[in-house]
């Protein structure tokens, strides 16, 4: 019988975001597998998903970071570390500066960080000098969440293929609603985007996009699920290409299942992704995907199979979103080939393969 083994899980904040989720599905998988699982977050930041694992009863400790590089932080977590004497911290984001001191400190056998970002855009370019120490000289080691990601990173820091696993991010498949019928539901086309108000989701570029598919089809709606900087901003270029009536902002969702399930279209306009955790929620509903080929998104959606790849120019991007909103016929076939090929991003096949990392990274 193998021996119960012990792990604790860092990350900066539980805002409802992609590798936050990605933390969540795999420390509840954990836990099923029989892990001991705890997880820090260094903000006092409350969501739904911190909600949700302490029903599991997971806990979460939550440090108090103030703003800035607060020392106190690594201080924090080596009393952490010393007390529950984990055999594994997993780091994920830009935790490492923090974290892996203290791990030192306390003699914390293993610690593994995943990049959740093609690895230029993870940190900036001094904390990556320091990434590479930490790889390098204390033994970290370096999860890539695609062979993109993975590419990238070999080539940041001059790894090797061995020195660098790869792991897909998962999902609880069946807390998706799969979708039954591809008709626009009221002739309107619900058009759907989710994730934070920021430059990498290039919003602004969506919205200019959207411009020329209602000019075209406007029997179409386009809705927005996130927060962020830049919302105020898309706010302005709605109002200034005059789609108040048909651009709706839905703010934060607890869960967001249920707009996946109505939506008619999943549209993904990002500069940059790893490997988005939106892509395997619209996949596994059975959606109909219209992507930027970015990041890892051309190792989940395959062109013309199961979703439609274009580059982020704003006529390319309204071009695919018109195909599909003209052939109903296309949007349930490559919806149910998303689906159908969405099974490899299942939690259990996430949680399997870091289960084995942890345990071989004892050895």
């Amino acid at each position: 019988m193998q021996r119960k083994l012990s792990v604790i899980q860092i990350v900066p904040k539980f805002v409802l975001a992609g590798a936050e989720v990605m933390v969540e599905n795999l420390a509840a998988a954990l836990i099923k597998d029989s892990f001991d699982v705890s997880i820090v977050s260094l903000y006092d930041y409350h969501s739904a998903i911190t909600e949700r694992l302490e029903n599991l009863g997971i806990p979460i400790l939550y440090l108090g970071k103030k703003k800035g590089f607060d020392l106190t932080i690594i201080f924090k977590l080596y009393k952490i570390f010393k007390k529950a004497r984990p055999d594994v911290i997993h780091t994920h984001l830009y935790l490492m500066p923090f974290a892996i001191p203290a791990a030192i400190l306390a003699r914390v056998p293993v610690s593994i960080h995943t990049i959740h970002n093609i690895a230029n855009k993870e940190v900036g370019k001094h904390l990556r000098k320091l990434y590479a120490f930490f790889y390098r000289y204390c033994k970290v080691i370096p999860v890539s969440i695609s062979p993109l990601v993975k590419k990238s990173v070999m080539e940041e820091y001059r790894f090797s293929d061995e020195q660098v696993p790869m792991i897909y991010n998962g999902i609880d498949l069946n807390k998706c609603i799969p979708k039954e019928e591809y008709e626009g539901k009221n002739s309107k086309i619900n058009i759907l985007h989710v994730g934070r108000f920021s430059e990498q989701k290039n919003h602004l570029g969506l919205i200019e996009s959207f411009k020329i598919v209602h000019d075209e089809e406007p029997n179409t709606v386009l809705k927005l699920i996130g927060c962020g900087i830049l919302e105020s901003a898309v706010t302005e270029k709605v109002k200034e290409l005059n789609l108040v009536d048909c651009v709706e902002f839905l703010g934060m969702k607890a869960t967001v299942y249920p707009y996946f399930n109505k939506a008619d279209i999943f549209v993904l306009p990002s500069k940059w992704e790893g490997m988005p955790i939106t892509l395997i929620e619209a996949m596994a509903t059975g959606l109909p995907i219209v992507a930027a080929s970015v990041g890892g998104v051309p190792d989940m959606i395959e062109n013309n199979v199961t979703g439609i790849l274009v580059d982020t120019q704003n006529e390319n991007i309204a071009d695919a979103l018109i195909t599909l909103i003209k052939n109903r016929k296309l949007r349930q076939e490559l919806g149910e080939a998303a689906r159908t090929a969405s099974s490899k991003f299942s939690v259990e096949a996430m949680e399997g393969q870091y289960a084995k990392l942890y345990r071989n990274s004892l050895v």
